[in-house]
């Protein structure tokens, strides 16, 4: 079976790398191609990341040392 997905489509960040992450995680092989990032999507990356961190959604270092020890 072969599963395809069209990455360019999804515009979230967190999720192309959650979907990546799930593939790998669950022993999934995968094939992508991938582009150079424009200037201009790294810097829509870069302030969907600060207006994360506003809103409080992060996780802090000592909190994923805790999440860690519940795997």
């Amino acid at each position: 079976m072969k599963l395809v997905i069209d990455f360019e489509t999804i515009n979230d960040v967190s999720k192309k790398q959650w979907l990546i992450d799930t593939l790998r995680l669950m022993n999934i092989s995968f094939n992508t191609t991938e582009r150079r990032q424009t200037i201009e999507e790294y810097n829509l990356e870069i302030d969907e990341a600060e207006k994360e961190i506003e809103r409080g959604e992060y996780t802090t270092a000592a909190d994923l040392k805790k999440e860690a020890r519940l795997w």
